[in-house]
């Protein structure tokens, strides 16, 4: 994912951070996740609709899938 932010308040952090924990907060207030206490997103009815309405944000995922070619530390730059 890369995302970048449009200035000092609305920054990529308050984007992929703030709005989806502020989202999940109206869905609790909302009834529409009713799981007790603290969770993990890992259900698709709680992540799929936050992910939903993030792209209401310009915020989209993309997935792609490459392969891992082991631990080589020679070869890490920095």
């Amino acid at each position: 994912m890369v995302l970048i932010g449009e200035d000092r308040p609305y920054t990529a952090m308050a984007k992929t951070v703030g709005l989806p924990v502020a989202m999940a907060a109206l869905q609790i207030l909302n009834g529409k996740i009713t799981s007790p206490g603290v969770q993990r997103p890992i259900k698709k009815e709680v992540y799929e609709p936050i992910l939903k309405e993030l792209e209401d944000y310009g915020i989209h995922f993309k997935e792609k899938e490459i392969p891992y070619l082991g631990y080589n530390p020679d070869k890490i730059s920095g």
